[in-house]
């Protein structure tokens, strides 16, 4: 499970968390690979982020950590880090490799549309 956020809400059968801004994925999904100890599929990464962050955005994230070559991607199509023990887990091997690409809302700050007059 990853990092808990802010919590706004807790009761016995309900906790209400803020999501996680699209900066701070990429270093979720890191320490999520780095705690489970082995490369793990992006359906398995879906399913620890469930709730948490959407499918796209997850996609994203693991995108751009492959761009920065932070992440890789094995022949079976798991992902983890670059010095981790890797064995198949899949016989099929994976058709299509992922695109990396970096996120630009990491790379360059968001424009600013709108500047409040001084008074």
């Amino acid at each position: 499970m990853p990092k808990r956020q802010k919590v706004v809400y807790e009761d016995t059968d309900v906790i209400v968390e803020l999501a996680p801004r699209d900066e701070e994925l990429p270093e979720m999904v890191l320490e999520t690979i780095k705690n489970k100890g082995r490369p793990m599929f992006f359906d398995e990464l879906v399913k620890e982020f469930s709730g948490i962050a959407g499918e796209d955005r997850l996609r994203r994230a693991v995108n751009h950590l492959l761009a920065l070559k932070i992440l890789m991607e094995y022949p079976d199509g798991s992902l983890g880090l670059p010095g981790m023990k890797w064995k198949p887990r899949r016989s099929r091997k994976r058709r299509r490799k992922r695109t990396p690409r970096l996120m630009t809302d990491v790379v360059m700050p968001p424009k600013v549309y709108y500047i409040p007059p001084e008074q």
